[in-house]
């Protein structure tokens, strides 16, 4: 058992040395982090918990039925199923760019004793599922890698039922940092732009930057929101982002160290709630946390 487990979930050693041989060893010179400190901060089920606390403060998550866009590597399922208590299914498209993905969450989730059958094999563009089948639908850091994000989201409002909330977490490209690249850019307004900074400006490899979806920040959401119809939008964020900076806990995951320098600086000097206030009226604070009740 791996040091990572918790009550919750176990941690099998072969799946975490299987993902820092694999997508750890792949992203080391992009996102300038060791391929153990990946495997360690993506299989970690205190994650899964911190993201329940952000979803619980809109919506209970005890016996929920509830479909997760994009398990990853299925850690976030497995501790919600055994903590919380919900109804657990998922998505999670088979060799899509995170190969090893699918294959390990298969793994865990066999270890932890639960249905490997409720990840299907599908994109959130396409989910498998009827109209109005969940009270939850939740996705993060999946938003910016898919096709058609757009799709996505209609499709997350389709299978979502009357009174149900979605929340959907993904990087806002009018903000001023990137996580894949543990990055500080400017607003990022094209996508060709993204990737000659991160080309010309931080000398590193554009293929990545080529598969995101740029075009995702807070003014593109509210006009796909608005053409969904249907949506009550509770939140995209602002009151999380303005938390974190009054308090300095942006937290440990990943590339957020270098943020996590960037606000405690802001903090020693004092202006961290004036730059919080400034950013947000420049719509520039991330990650967005697109969280919206359907209308009953």
């Amino acid at each position: 058992m791996n040091a990572l487990s918790t009550p919750f979930c176990t941690i099998t050693d072969d799946a975490w040395t299987r993902l820092r041989d694999s997508q750890g060893l792949r992203f080391t010179h992009q996102m300038g982090i060791d391929p153990s400190k990946y495997a360690d901060d993506t299989l970690d089920p205190r994650k899964a918990e911190d993201m329940a606390a952000v979803l619980s403060a809109y919506t209970p998550l005890d016996g929920k039925k509830v479909l997760e866009i994009g398990t990853g590597c299925g850690v976030n399922h497995i501790v919600w199923r055994k903590k919380y208590g919900v109804d657990g299914w998922g998505v999670e498209p088979e060799g899509e760019g995170f190969e090893s993905s699918a294959a390990i969450a298969r793994t865990l989730i066999a270890a932890n004793d639960l249905d490997t059958a409720r990840i299907k094999d599908a994109p959130g563009e396409r989910l498998p599922f009827p109209d109005a089948s969940f009270d939850i639908v939740y996705s993060s850091n999946v938003l910016e890698h898919t096709n058609d994000p757009a799709l996505v989201l209609r499709e997350a409002a389709r299978v979502l039922k009357p009174g149900g909330v979605m929340q959907i977490v993904c990087p806002n490209y009018l903000s001023y940092f990137d996580g894949h690249y543990a990055a500080i850019h400017p607003p990022i307004f094209s996508n060709g732009f993204f990737q000659w900074w991160m080309k010309w400006i931080y000398r590193k490899d554009p293929w990545f930057a080529a598969t995101i979806r740029t075009e995702i920040n807070p003014l593109w959401v509210r006009h796909q929101i608005k053409a969904i119809g249907g949506l009550e939008v509770l939140t995209l964020g602002q009151e999380k982002f303005r938390e974190r900076m009054c308090t300095a806990d942006v937290g440990r995951w990943m590339a957020l160290g270098v943020v996590g320098k960037i606000v405690g600086l802001g903090q020693t000097l004092g202006i961290n709630r004036l730059a919080a206030a400034v950013i947000i009226a420049l719509q520039g604070w991330t990650p967005l946390i697109i969280t919206a009740r359907k209308s009953g």
